[in-house]
């Protein structure tokens, strides 16, 4: 009898993690306007400086605010396909506003910085959190900044680009998942101070755990440093509004902060492919929450009211 029993709960966990990747399951990656793509192969911007060309590559046909985006900046020497040694590579990033009555200004935004790619030493990946849209090339707009170094000679290039609106997720209205962007940002303020919560790219997401990390930056300085804060807590509910808004068997994921990454981390355990929504906490050391609110009861008593801070992802 044991036996049988075990052999039952078996086939029903199993059921649990394949049997509703398809029908049962209405949203797939092939619904949304920016699904979660792996892969930057998408090449969004590109600049000739001298006999140097950069190229910036991405995740996503065009850049959209609010989010974390991954990129991958690649420079060539259109004279010597040879010459791929370059250092010294960095980015800063900045948006430029005309106001109406012409005065400008400006701020920053965080990003993770650039890094060599393994095996290449002119290809290097960061994310930048695009924290607002921009798009009026002239009046509103971001700037990327490139500085490198090719043997004796110093590379800087500044590319000017466009981000629009992103359209995200409304949790009132479950059919907006299709044509939504995925969120990968969200702020939150502390004491009347600014912050932005950053879900890092993640190459793949796979049934089962995944490896996720969120940044934690404050605004300082008007907008021009974003120095990570350490000392919070930070915690992922995945749900599936579109399946009656089920959870995991983890439940609630706590995220634990690495001081050596300055990031926090942990495992995102998905049972299914589709639309997850991951319902975001943030509280202080205390217990007090600073951002977010747990998942709720309906006037059915069933967990299907998601709070209004979250990142979302679709495989």
């Amino acid at each position: 009898m044991k036996k049988f029993i075990y052999f039952a709960l078996t086939v029903f966990a199993l059921g649990l993690t394949t049997s509703c990747t398809s029908d049962d399951n209405s949203i797939s990656n092939d619904d949304t306007t920016n699904p979660t793509k792996t892969d930057l192969t998408i090449k969004v911007l590109e600049q000739k400086n001298d006999h140097y060309n950069i190229a910036i590559y991405s995740n996503v046909n065009e850049f959209y605010a609010p989010s974390t985006t991954p990129i991958i900046v690649e420079i060539t020497d259109a004279t010597d396909a040879n010459n791929k040694v370059f250092t010294d590579v960095s980015m800063n990033i900045m948006m430029h506003m005309t106001m109406p009555n012409g005065h400008k200004k400006s701020h920053s935004a965080p990003i993770s910085q650039l890094k060599p790619i393994a095996g290449s030493s002119n290809k290097f990946e960061g994310e930048i959190m695009f924290s607002m849209a921009g798009m009026d090339i002239e009046k509103n707009f971001w700037e990327i900044e490139i500085k490198a170094k090719n043997k004796d000679k110093n590379i800087e290039t500044k590319l000017p680009t466009t981000v629009r609106n992103g359209q995200f997720f409304d949790r009132n209205d479950i059919n907006s998942i299709k044509g939504s962007d995925r969120k990968t940002l969200e702020t939150f303020n502390i004491d009347s101070e600014k912050h932005f919560a950053a879900l890092h790219h993640v190459s793949k997401f796979i049934v089962g755990k995944n490896n996720i990390a969120v940044s934690i930056y404050k605004r300082e300085d008007n907008g021009m440093r974003f120095p990570e804060v350490g000392e919070l807590q930070v915690s992922i509910d995945p749900r599936m509004p579109d399946m009656a808004n089920h959870g995991v068997l983890d439940g609630v994921i706590k995220l634990n902060y690495n001081s050596t990454t300055k990031q926090y981390e942990g495992k995102l355990p998905l049972s299914m492919t589709g639309y997850w929504f991951l319902n975001l906490v943030i509280k202080d050391q205390a217990g007090n929450i600073l951002a977010g609110q747990p998942v709720g009861l309906d006037a059915d008593g069933k967990e299907t009211v998601n709070g209004d801070k979250f990142f979302d992802l679709v495989f």
